[in-house]
């Protein structure tokens, strides 16, 4: 049975708290195996002093906040980069929407924006989609209006859709969801050059940001197989 995997993460939110809405999906189809760098990754997480499942938050990373509180930037900047060398190794895509918060005001504006990119996107590869016998979608129900908004969505694009709440630390493609997100989240804050002090003072520039990783995004976000 072919089987999709979708792993659903969000940065930003609904209310006033935040300038940007980013929505990230990492899609990968289970006949590709990710279990040796799923092994590497926890070789190297256990040579660097942490548990072999330890989950690596990116926005907390940049932040130094949560557990990553007390590290040394060099330490939290290599949390970082081995997330990020894993998601570029694997055969796995991603896509992601962003949606500046100034141009859709209010919560059901924001979520229509949401509902019409993400039906668009399943629309235009409707043949991709449903060449798998089922679709697993992933997500921490963090927000209930992407859970609404998956819930109608896919139960109308696909026969067989089942929906797993997950938490962050259990899956290494969650947490890679959540890494496509922050740095769809950079690049718009680039693009409007409103990248914040925390950012500029971990990745130490705007053009090492630019050249070290958002350079490196394009090759990674999905290319239907059968356009």
């Amino acid at each position: 049975m072919a089987e999709l995997s979708i792993f659903v993460d969000e940065s930003g939110d609904f209310g006033a708290h935040s300038d940007y809405y980013v929505v990230g999906l990492v899609l990968h189809d289970q006949s590709h195996d990710i279990s040796p760098a799923l092994d590497r990754l926890a070789v190297e997480l256990r040579l660097a002093g942490f548990d072999p499942s330890h989950p690596i938050h990116t926005g907390a990373a940049i932040r130094g906040e949560d557990e990553y509180r007390g590290l040394s930037l060099d330490d939290r900047l290599r949390e970082f980069t081995r997330l990020f060398t894993f998601a570029q190794h694997i055969p796995a895509a991603y896509q992601a929407f962003r949606f500046r918060k100034r141009e859709h005001p209010d919560r059901l504006g924001l979520k229509g924006a949401i509902s019409r990119a993400l039906s668009v996107f399943l629309r235009d590869h409707t043949r991709y989609f449903l060449s798998f016998d089922k679709v697993l979608v992933y997500y921490d129900n963090g927000q209930a209006e992407i859970t609404d908004i998956l819930n109608t969505l896919f139960n109308a694009f696909f026969f067989t859709v089942e929906f797993r709440r997950v938490l962050p630390a259990q899956y290494r493609l969650f947490q890679v969801a959540d890494l496509y997100c922050t740095l769809e989240l950079l690049e718009a804050k680039t693009a409007d050059g409103r990248l914040s002090r925390s950012d500029l003072y971990f990745f130490e520039s705007r053009r090492a940001l630019r050249k070290d990783y958002l350079a490196k995004l394009p090759k990674r976000r999905f290319r239907d197989p059968n356009p």
